[in-house]
């Protein structure tokens, strides 16, 4: 499948393959894709190679990594 990545927009929401919402895109730059959590104890950003995505549709961007892998391998 062919994965648009240069479709993504700066606040699309991002969804782990689990199914849970990790935050809304900040940018997409050199093949890293910038994601901001917003959460109790303020905010926190990923950043996931931007071939972990999955699946691209207008305000929504999934990825192939869960949010437990996201939070332990995000180089942010």
């Amino acid at each position: 499948m062919d994965v648009q990545v240069e479709m993504i927009q700066p606040g699309w929401t991002v969804f782990a393959a689990d199914g849970q919402e990790l935050g809304v895109v900040v940018s997409v730059e050199h093949g890293t894709l910038t994601i901001k959590k917003r959460g109790l104890l303020g905010m926190k950003e990923f950043h996931v190679p931007s071939k972990a995505v999955t699946d691209v549709e207008t305000g929504r961007v999934e990825l192939s990594m869960t949010k437990q892998e996201v939070e332990t391998t995000s180089t942010g």
